[in-house]
């Protein structure tokens, strides 16, 4: 039977049955007695321990038939014997029930497959975790789901020893090969060019236009949905099970009317650039242009400089490395110099490190 979701996240919320835990005599050593049909141990006699109750598997798991739930049991505070919440008196040695404390209730089970057994020693640790404030360990996975998780934690693990990597470094020797400048003198150019965009936001002065049908946006349109199964402690020898599901969506796309077109514009054409080595002097290189706002016309759309070290490492010659630095820290070390640099562990010199 369907419920309202009961839980943030969900879409729908199916009751799957409400279910018996499990408990082990301490005293005897009786295994796999009923949380609700034993509340004594058959062999000895023992009271049951609300803090040993475990969840069974799904295939040892027996249904509660006509149970009636009125709360969480409470712990007697002088025998410390689990009683029904609606007690008055212990049932083990007779004192009042009133101010007794409701049993802890263990942490909320989650798996999309199925759930296996447990023992004591879950119980003894969920709660321990509990205490701590550590998150509670989460169920066991199927066996055929486990290798996923095992490739998932190789992938994870690589992943965070490339980023280590990236950052740990290694100090090396360098010798300085070579000096080189470098001053670009970027050119823009006015012409016809091919552009697009969708029809309605098309510029005025378009022309030789081409329309297609392509998709422009997308809508998120249910298609099915996912589930798992939960299993909640109610403290009182039992557990329920729930359905919970989260509705699954797909992209439907949506077709827009798409226009290509030529429109003159300005845009980049070319880069002038002029080199040289620590013994020439940086110039600009001559820039021949065209100007004015013609079809063919140019114009100047920036310049940059670049001062650049070529290096080679001392004991790995076959490792190079370039770097740029201002004109002055360029000018101040001479080729064949040696100096100490830091290299990355996946390659790269950091080059602020030159000294």
């Amino acid at each position: 039977m369907a419920n309202e979701p009961q839980n943030p996240g969900y879409d729908r919320v199916e009751d799957a049955g409400t279910f018996q835990m499990l408990w082990d005599c301490k005293y005897c050593n009786t295994k796999k007695l009923l949380g609700v049909n034993h509340k004594f141990c058959p062999n000895c006699g023992a009271a049951q321990d609300p803090n040993a109750r475990y969840f069974p598997s799904d295939e040892e798991a027996i249904a509660v038939e006509d149970h009636e739930y009125t709360g969480a049991d409470k712990k007697c505070g002088n025998c410390g014997t689990a009683n029904a919440a609606k007690a008055e008196f212990c049932t083990q040695c007779g004192s009042p029930m009133k101010d007794a404390k409701t049993v802890a209730l263990r942490s909320e089970q989650m798996t999309a497959g199925a759930f296996a057994g447990e023992t004591k020693a879950s119980a003894k640790a969920d709660f321990e975790a509990q205490k701590s404030g550590a998150p509670a360990a989460p169920a066991e996975p199927p066996k055929s789901n486990k290798m996923w998780y095992w490739i998932g934690g190789a992938v994870g693990a690589g992943l965070i020893t490339l980023i280590v990597m990236f950052f740990v470094s290694r100090a090396v020797e360098v010798k300085i090969d070579s000096h080189v400048w470098e001053k670009t003198v970027k050119i823009e150019s006015y012409k016809g060019r091919t552009q697009s965009s969708w029809c309605d936001a098309m510029p005025f002065d378009a022309y030789m236009v081409i329309h297609k049908q392509e998709v422009r946006s997308t809508n998120k349109v249910a298609d099915g949905e996912t589930c798992e199964m939960a299993r909640v402690d109610k403290g009182n020898g039992t557990f329920k099970k729930e359905r919970r599901c989260k509705t699954k969506y797909k992209d439907q796309p949506v077709y827009g009317d798409k226009c290509y077109y030529r429109v003159n514009r300005w845009g980049p054409e070319r880069d002038i650039k002029a080199t040289g080595g620590l013994t020439q002097q940086p110039v600009w290189p001559m820039v021949n242009i065209r100007a004015g706002s013609c079809i063919g016309c140019e114009r100047e759309a920036g310049r940059s400089e670049a001062y650049i070290l070529n290096m080679t490492e001392v004991k790995k010659p076959d490792k190079k490395h370039s770097c740029s630095y201002s004109e002055s820290q360029w000018r101040a070390i001479p080729d064949g110099a040696v100096k100490k640099m830091k290299v990355r562990m996946t390659g790269g010199a950091k080059c602020e490190t030159l000294g």
